[in-house]
């Protein structure tokens, strides 16, 4: 399955980046690299018998998931790192916005660090066991829980705003010490997640850092390109310790190893989908991806529908008397086809790689680019990106709402300034 599925992406890599003009799509790169690394990690396991799939293979699950896959990449096709090039000047509001992103992720530090030290102080898998007990304690600060937790989930917006200031001219504002205590605060992210015993904000922060990277790098001069990549290697290294600290914690005493539990945790995606994709998997109608819009909409209608925490022990019962366990990674192609179906997903994913089109095309050059869109491209890139394990954006979707709160608040501060630029423009027509 996994070859298949990796032969598809070098036929789609032939066809649809080696024949095309117009510069490299570097994001849809990107977003192609990373699924194929999953489908070659994907090839280690099937040669191996230590991870196999709970159920015989299924190789229409492989197209089908190839299919979603190579829709989540198109939508990209039309972003070009050359049109960041107008977002680089002088920026209206980047002192007010700057100042939130600092002060809120700095306020999200100080509040999670604590948390994250008890998670690494003894033994990670048995902190990880007593987390009911840690997250009842963080939500019993009530507000203050809240505004740290919703600070922190702007952490890609900060590494944006750091490599703005790092690419600009020294006269239109270039500040290497405000570029790194932003990304310094981006960190809040890392350590929110490790509050909850949890590894994912590592991996999600360095995949973050490479992405915002990729987008600015041509504009960075060759000599603090290195530097970037100098001290993004040494932040990762730094990062990568207490992620492998939780990962031997868990997985020692594993019959296999800890170090297979890494191919466990990106390479098994695709048997996961096969198995997911062979039981008879309840449709639950956007009640586990996307609970806080369903709760909206139902109020919004006067319906009383169910909340995702009063059916999840259900539905999960079902996925484990058909020999599967629910909890493992799929990809978010597999999320989305458990709250919609196979036909359902494909709809939902596809209006997504529209709107990720639409935010990246310029449409012969009518559109540049914008700080908002840009942080928009961004937000939206992150859902496939990050999908190679599962849909981050799930739960209570604070991510979500979040992030496009913070795009409007740009995008407000930015319209005055466009507005005047547009009639001068006019002026001198």
């Amino acid at each position: 399955m996994a070859a298949l599925f990796t032969l598809g992406l070098l036929v789609y890599f032939l066809v649809a980046f080696r024949a095309r003009l117009g510069g490299a799509p570097e994001l849809a790169k990107l977003l192609w690299t990373t699924y194929f690394v999953l489908g070659a990690s994907g090839m280690v396991i099937a040669a191996t018998d230590v991870l196999q799939p709970a159920l015989p293979p299924d190789y229409a699950s492989s197209l089908y998931l190839l299919m979603c896959v190579l829709i989540g990449i198109a939508g990209f096709h039309d972003f070009r790192a050359a049109d960041v090039h107008g977002v680089i000047r002088r920026i209206r509001g980047r002192a007010l916005i700057e100042g939130v992103l600092v002060l809120g992720q700095l306020y999200a530090i100080a509040f999670f660090l604590p948390f994250a030290a008890m998670s690494l102080t003894g033994d990670a898998s048995e902190n990880r066991l007593e987390l009911a007990s840690k997250m009842e304690l963080m939500g019993s600060y009530g507000l203050f829980n809240t505004l740290a937790g919703a600070a922190s989930q702007l952490f890609a917006a900060s590494l944006v705003m750091a490599c703005l200031r790092l690419c600009q001219p020294a006269a239109a504002g270039r500040h290497v010490q405000r570029a790194l205590l932003l990304v310094a605060a981006s960190l809040s992210y890392v350590i929110y997640v490790l509050a909850y015993v949890g590894r994912d904000g590592v991996i999600y922060w360095l995949m973050t850092a490479l992405a915002v990277f990729v987008i600015f790098r041509r504009h960075m001069r060759p000599t603090l390109r290195h530097q970037v990549v100098s001290i993004g290697v040494a932040v990762g290294a730094v990062l990568l310790v207490p992620f492998l600290a939780i990962t031997v914690a868990r997985f020692a005493d594993w019959e296999h190893g800890a170090g297979w539990s890494i191919f466990e945790y990106f390479g098994q995606q695709i048997n996961t989908f096969s198995d997911y994709w062979s039981i008879e998997r309840p449709v639950t109608f956007g009640m586990m991806n996307f609970p806080m819009f369903l709760r909206a909409g139902c109020s919004l209608v006067g319906l009383d529908c169910e909340a995702w925490d009063s059916l999840r022990d259900f539905v999960f019962e079902q996925y484990l008397a058909q020999g599967k366990e629910p909890w493992l990674f799929g990809t978010y192609v597999s999320d989305f086809v458990g709250d919609f179906g196979p036909l359902g997903a494909a709809i939902a994913l596809g209006v997504l790689a529209l709107l990720s089109h639409l935010a990246c095309r310029r449409a012969g050059g009518r559109r540049p680019m914008t700080l908002s869109r840009l942080l928009l491209v961004v937000f939206l890139f992150l859902v496939p990106y990050w999908g190679v394990f599962y849909f981050r954006f799930s739960i209570i979707n604070g991510f979500i709402v979040v992030n496009l709160a913070f795009v409007v608040f740009v995008w407000l501060l930015q319209r005055p300034a466009r507005r005047r630029g547009l009639a001068v423009a006019r002026c001198r027509a």
